[in-house]
């Protein structure tokens, strides 16, 4: 339980991050970017249970290896594709997300 919990928490801290700060909502009506989201943590979990299921029986009978391949990498492999994963489904959504662009120049 204590993984379904790990993964839905880092879900909305990194999604706050990419898609509050590193991205930017061309086009799209508020609630068509809410169902984007929305879809987002649903595509995020899938992928996580995915993995969970066909990682989770390696490490044999180490608990340290076991919790590695059935949790920190089903929640990590996800999380590191967040940003590429959220273009294509909020694209579904009906949302264009565009990379933000930060220059050092002070005007």
């Amino acid at each position: 339980m204590i993984d379904w919990l790990l993964a839905i928490c880092i879900f909305w801290l990194v999604a706050a991050v990419f898609f509050g700060g590193l991205y930017d909502a061309e086009t799209g009506s508020p609630g068509r970017q809410v169902l984007g989201l929305l879809l987002n943590f649903v595509v995020f979990l899938g992928i996580f249970a995915v993995l969970r299921l066909a990682l989770g029986g390696l490490g044999g009978e180490s608990g340290f290896l076991r919790t590695v391949w059935g949790t920190v990498v089903p929640t990590a492999l996800p999380t590191m594709l967040l940003g590429r994963i959220g273009k294509v489904v909020f694209k579904l959504a009906g949302v264009t997300m565009t990379r933000k662009v930060f220059s050092a120049d002070a005007h």
